[in-house]
């Protein structure tokens, strides 16, 4: 299982990046993962935390990646993860140790120079760090599903009829766009309901031609295995195993007695005139 992860984090890297890249440790050069590290560093409030050294594994495959790819010249970027990763099942532990032992090295190293990015900061900016760490992971990460569905094809939301009023009034203008949004929902607001039912129209129309659209992308990618990208889905809930219903012993037995003769006396001496049964 691990050496699947691996492999799979391999081909991942190959095929971000370009057909000339040799080594996974060089960083893909994708718009997306250009933005990632402009967005990551771009930040002047916080500096930047010392890079993660890779493992093992990563490193045999930056040493091996070369002559592979010269001995293998028509294959692939996926064959090329996968010689490699067949090799390193091939090596013994002892053949592993040298590249254990430097990544054990730059970890250690990695944790020192992490621990000194680290005091540098009081407990309220560490929490703020954090805080905006997780900021930019969660819109990174919003971004990347944004780039897959396009990727998919999945449909286009069209514009509503405010929408396409805009679109219309800005196309060839130029100038403060601000400015011009303003005074387009004035425009927008004073227009007779007769104009403003052209655009409405045509908005219902263009909804109705997306709602076509995603019934067929939707089926499409049920019969691909992706479930998850439709609307509505709802994962199935694991049952667990049904617990067994507790016996009941002696003792509890007792205690709900107990329990009830307590309750008939507290109701006889609501009722004057009545009678314990005790």
């Amino acid at each position: 299982m691990a050496a699947t992860t691996k492999l799979s984090l391999g081909v991942q890297y190959l095929l971000w990046g370009t057909k000339s890249s040799l080594s996974i440790s060089a960083r893909p050069t994708t718009p997306l993962l250009q933005f990632s590290r402009w967005f990551v560093q771009s930040s002047s409030k916080f500096p930047t935390p010392p890079k993660r050294p890779a493992n093992a594994y990563i490193r045999y495959v930056n040493q091996k990646m070369p002559s592979v790819r010269s001995q293998n010249p028509g294959a692939g970027p996926k064959q090329i993860v996968r010689i490699c990763a067949s090799l390193w099942k091939q090596l013994s532990d002892t053949e592993k140790q040298p590249y254990v032992n430097d990544a054990a090295v730059e970890r250690e190293k990695y944790k020192s120079e992490y621990e000194d990015f680290k005091s540098d900061f009081t407990i309220e900016e560490w929490g703020e760090y954090q805080d905006s760490r997780r900021q930019k992971r969660r819109k990174l990460k919003n971004r990347r599903r944004r780039e897959e569905l396009q990727q998919l094809g999945k449909p286009k939301l069209p514009a509503h009829g405010y929408g396409l009023f805009v679109k219309e009034m800005l196309s060839g203008s130029s100038g403060n766009m601000a400015e011009q949004m303003k005074d387009m929902k004035g425009q927008w607001n004073n227009l007779p309901e007769a104009e403003k039912q052209k655009y409405m129209s045509e908005a219902n129309k263009a909804k109705e031609k997306y709602e076509r659209d995603m019934q067929v992308w939707e089926k499409k990618m049920e019969d691909q295995g992706r479930p998850e990208l439709v609307r509505g889905y709802r994962p199935q809930k694991t049952t667990g195993k049904k617990k067994k219903p507790k016996k009941k012993t002696i003792a509890t037995k007792a205690v709900k007695k107990t329990a009830k003769r307590t309750t008939a006396k507290l109701a006889a001496k609501k009722k004057p005139g009545t009678l314990s049964s005790a």
